[in-house]
């Protein structure tokens, strides 16, 4: 699933194009003359609020996982009824112990569906939220025979709308009302794949085919994609000379939706930041080894800065999998942003200082273990984090940043994990559009557990890579 909501936005952005002026041109297959163009309706622009179609959407989304599962998989836990229902309702709440990727990947994904069934029918950011928190909460009392877990329910309501906003907007970005042809034919399959629920709402209202005004929303203020092709090496101790070290090839996605700066005050995700990796596979870790996700929520400016100077808050998602380190949360950052440029100087400067919460966080445990293949530990997460950029326009970046996390254990073995890192990269293009780089994180582990002896890990990675700016980097 990670190579279609990736793959598709960055070929969209290439081929298929968006609004006058932004920052990535337009693509037609057809040219409308100014009359039709002028008199084209936009029933996107204000879509009605379709509350049955949203419900019954809902439901489908649960349907068909648990049909396949009770019906041709016949599972386990799909053998629902009364019974499972009356003991859900009746009996105490229990941790969920299935493996990583399910729980902290599988069902993050699952509620940007239940997300994307209000989105999709008319419904705005915050109008749609309680629809992933709903759609999580009937999975578990009525979806499956276990117990209702807490971690399922925060992983799937938290992380169903993180990523079913971004998975909104990239199929927005993908769509163009007055496109024809094969051109309509790419962006309408385009945006089915990144957003389901939202395909099939086109498919049935007749939208598909449909020609009418695009709506200016489904347009940011500014676009900037990069692909990252290269080798990384990192090691569970501080050396990466360590006999035990891993060797990886990776390639890295990065996607800049709307001003990361300019655009913290607007609508939700209005600004949005996603960053994944696909490396080469190994006995316990699938190809898709970190997927992170930041949005804006509101933002305020500070002092006499002319938006330069802002308080800002986010909302995030964040998976790490790789054989040094499982890492998975959602939660919430705020804090400042501040942003310096001159005109007559080459080099411009960014820098934010960030407080954060996780209402829910992950890291791989060093001795809880379970029979479901759960080896990780699940607490409450605090911390902070720090990161500057130097700029030079269409040149390259220097970047350094550092953080602090505190997760207290919740459901593990009892104890408490601190972490820090510290990370540099420094990127240089030719051209403004294929460049180089290079950089190198460490990460501290100090795990300290209540009835067993702590445990000390210093992580260290080193990566270099070429680079494709899409399109040309200019900021």
């Amino acid at each position: 699933m990670f190579r279609t909501f990736i793959t598709v936005p960055l070929a969209a952005l290439i081929l298929l194009g968006g609004s006058p002026g932004s920052a990535y041109g337009q693509a037609q297959a057809q040219v409308l003359a100014p009359a039709q163009i002028d008199s084209l309706p936009c029933p996107d622009c204000r879509p009605p609020q379709r509350f049955w179609a949203a419900s019954g959407e809902l439901m489908a989304v649960q349907f068909i996982p648990w049909a396949f599962t009770r019906f041709v998989r016949n599972g386990e836990w799909s053998r629902i009824g009364p019974t499972s229902w009356l003991d859900n309702l009746k009996f105490p709440w229990q941790w969920d112990n299935n493996q990583f990727a399910n729980n902290q990947f599988s069902h993050p994904y699952h509620g940007s569906q239940y997300f994307n069934a209000a989105r999709s029918n008319g419904y705005n950011f915050w109008q749609s939220a309680p629809w992933a928190f709903a759609g999580s909460l009937m999975w578990e009392l009525f979806g499956e025979v276990w117990a209702p877990a807490p971690n399922d329910l925060a992983n799937t309501t938290l992380g169903g709308i993180t990523l079913g906003e971004m998975l909104f907007r990239f199929s927005s970005l993908t769509l163009d009302n007055r496109a024809t042809g094969s051109n309509r034919v790419v962006r309408e399959v385009g945006a089915t794949l990144i957003n389901p629920v939202r395909g099939f709402n086109r498919l049935v209202r007749g939208e598909m085919g449909r020609i009418s005004e695009t709506p200016p929303e489904w347009r940011p203020s500014w676009l900037q994609a990069s692909m990252d092709v290269g080798y990384r090496r990192f090691s569970k101790s501080a050396s990466l000379d360590d006999p035990d070290a891993r060797d990886q090839g990776f390639v890295q996605f990065s996607v800049f939706y709307g001003d990361q700066l300019a655009d913290l005050g607007r609508e939700p995700f209005s600004a949005f930041q996603v960053v994944g990796m696909l490396a080469s596979r190994s006995a316990n870790h699938k190809a898709l080894q970190e997927l992170r996700v930041r949005g804006n929520l509101a933002a305020k400016p500070l002092g006499s800065g002319a938006g330069r100077n802002l308080l800002a808050a986010f909302m995030t998602y964040e998976y790490i999998s790789n054989p040094a380190v499982d890492f998975g949360a959602q939660g919430f950052q705020g804090g400042i942003v501040v942003a310096r440029s001159n005109p007559a100087k080459p080099v411009s400067f960014y820098g934010e200082a960030m407080a954060r919460a996780n209402p829910i966080a992950a890291i791989r445990s060093d001795y809880f273990v379970t029979a479901e293949g759960r080896d990780y530990d699940y607490g409450i997460g605090l911390g902070a984090r720090l990161e500057g950029r130097a700029i030079w326009q269409g040149k390259g970046t220097l970047r350094l940043s550092g953080g602090y996390l505190w997760l207290p254990v919740l459901s593990g073995f009892p104890g408490s994990h601190n972490l820090w890192s510290l990370s540099t990269e420094a990127r240089g293009y030719l051209h403004g559009k294929f460049g180089f780089g290079a950089g190198y994180t460490r990460h501290w582990r100090r795990s300290n557990y209540t009835f067993n002896p702590d445990v000390k890990q210093d992580m260290s990675e080193f990566r270099v890579f070429l680079s494709m700016a899409i399109p040309k980097w200019d900021q």
